[in-house]
């Protein structure tokens, strides 16, 4: 199968990712139960204010795939400079977000007074370090457009080790460094994300010293290919940003009731990310083998590899569904130690039944993400946007009515967010079985 040599790697290195999220809330999970919440909400909001820009220049990927599909190689590495010269000009437009977003937005002010304070501490550390993620997503498009995602799957592995290092020696306070709890666990993150970019940029300039991939001015500004990126690349950052306020919308709405709900939704959370990220990575596959196709003007090949993306994203959500309905108890119990001396009592009775829902949903975000994957290579990234939007805020707007209109209890808001997650898969399928994404054509020949 054409798929799995690209997806593999990237399934991964996306789990990879997710894993190093997890050993951050694991190690703050025995430093406080608010620590490990704060950790979510200031990363998710940080992560709010950089989406936009992260989704325009990770668009390069889908690109670069066309381009080599096409034959175009020099392209492809002209594309990868354009989307680092977004980078550095997204960069202090991100840093004047976080700090409108931090100032007068007030995402925070439902939450505890030290969940606040340190939330805007972490905020901070992730706003500032934004440009590794740019950087990153710029450097890594070029590999994963090219399919050669064993480049992306070594710098995640050495990402991951820098992480559990850093964050062991710096929230613990181990070998002499200080103790320095959730600063240790944002700072082991900047590290590792470094770390990242580093090896990427490394490959990436001995990839371009390869014949195939040199040429004038190639480091050059492009029009053409930055007003592709712009084009193309916004839809799909809004659809980034537009998700990621409506999921901070629901996040600060579960954490109004109470400390020990907001634990709870962040256990849930990080579970649901350890399925949801390596789906990212089999999305990732079939956006660059879609590309490909199309820009070898092959529909029917595109038809062929999504497909494979539907088979391989169903069998393994399927596996993650089992998992997480059968050992509920054993996955919540990482995360809520008897032996530090805190109570996780309640937090516990909140997340085994909610992570048992999480499991209900995991299919059809699985077929939503594939359907999803086929329409961004294919260049169809506006009603993408607009289905993407619709179907979160949609979900958002029903956990405002059932937490401010409807007192509902926490388990039966995080019920009624789970149907509604179901319902609004379908659009995303549907749009793809119209097959309008069949005839666009987004470069030439």
């Amino acid at each position: 199968m054409e798929l799995l040599p690209i997806a593999i790697p990237m399934f991964l290195s996306s789990m990879f990712d997710m894993l190093m999220m997890l050993i951050d809330r694991l190690f703050l999970s025995h430093v406080g139960i608010v620590h490990q919440a704060a950790a979510m909400g200031g990363g998710m909001t940080s992560w709010m204010c950089v989406t936009l820009f992260v989704g325009v220049v990770g668009y390069a990927s889908a690109l670069v795939a066309q381009y080599y599909g096409a034959g175009q190689r020099q392209n492809c590495v002209s594309v990868v400079w354009q989307a680092l010269r977004l980078s550095a000009i997204s960069y202090p437009i991100v840093l004047l977000a976080g700090f409108l977003v931090i100032r007068y937005a007030k995402v925070f002010d439902a939450h505890s007074t030290l969940e606040r304070t340190l939330e805007t501490r972490y905020f901070w550390y992730m706003a500032f370090g934004s440009i590794i993620s740019l950087s990153r997503f710029a450097l890594g498009s070029f590999f994963s457009g090219i399919g050669r995602t064993r480049i992306i799957l070594i710098a995640n592995s050495i990402a991951l080790f820098v992480n559990v290092i850093a964050n062991w020696l710096l929230i613990f306070g181990h070998c002499g460094f200080p103790r320095m709890e959730l600063d240790g666990a944002a700072i082991g993150t900047l590290l590792s994300g470094s770390a990242t970019v580093l090896v990427l940029a490394t490959a990436f300039f001995l990839m371009t010293r390869l014949p195939e991939y040199r040429g004038h001015k190639l480091r050059a500004f492009n029009k053409d290919h930055l007003w592709k990126l712009i084009r193309y690349g916004v839809p799909q950052g809004t659809e980034n940003l537009l998700a990621m306020i409506a999921f901070v919308v629901m996040i600060a709405n579960f954490h109004r009731y109470g400390d020990d709900m907001a634990a709870a939704t962040t256990i849930a959370f990080n579970w649901d990310g350890l399925s949801f990220h390596p789906l990212i990575g089999i999305q990732v596959a079939v956006t660059t083998l879609v590309g490909q196709a199309m820009g070898k003007e092959k529909p029917e090949l595109a038809v062929r590899v999504s497909y494979s993306g539907f088979k391989v994203a169903i069998v393994y959500a399927a596996c993650m569904v089992v998992t997480y309905m059968s050992i509920p108890h054993l996955l919540v119990g990482f995360f809520t130690p008897e032996s530090s001396g805190l109570d996780y009592t309640q937090v516990r009775t909140y997340a085994i039944p909610m992570l048992r829902l999480v499991g209900f949903y995991l299919i059809t975000d699985a077929v939503q993400m594939i359907s999803s994957a086929v329409l961004r290579g294919a260049g169809d990234t506006f009603w993408s946007m607009v289905i993407t939007f619709c179907r979160d805020w949609g979900m958002a707007t029903i956990i405002l009515v059932c937490v401010h209109q409807l007192d509902f209890g926490p388990l039966q808001t995080w019920t009624a967010l789970v149907v509604m997650a179901v319902l609004f898969s379908a659009p995303m399928f549907i749009r793809y079985k119209i097959g309008h994404w069949k005839k666009l054509r987004i470069i030439k020949k």
